[in-house]
């Protein structure tokens, strides 16, 4: 295993190159509505964060990040999507396996 997906000490495999602050802004919810469709250009921010791993049956060995998005409109700084979350890797699997 790289020493890149590697965070204190625990394997978190292809999910640890997600660690950190993701930010974007050029997002575009689209609504259908009677009269045609509803745009409203939203921007976003999601935290991943390596929490450790856990163990799963007591015999499962998973590693764990949590996440926290919140999605808001440009039109007015409203927040209209606040969601947290967890995915997770074992990686005894023959490939590594990703849960969300």
């Amino acid at each position: 295993m790289s020493q890149t997906t590697v965070i204190n000490g625990i394997a978190y495999g292809p999910l640890a190159c997600l660690v950190g602050t993701w930010k974007g802004d050029k997002g575009m919810d689209v609504a259908p509505e009677p009269e045609g469709k509803e745009e409203n250009p939203y921007y976003e921010t999601i935290l991943f964060e390596a929490i450790g791993d856990v163990k799963n049956a007591e015999e499962q060995a998973l590693s764990v990040l949590r996440y926290h998005q919140v999605v808001s409109k440009k039109s007015n700084q409203k927040v209209f999507h606040n969601e947290t979350g967890y995915w997770m890797w074992d990686a005894s699997t023959a490939n590594g396996r990703v849960y969300a």
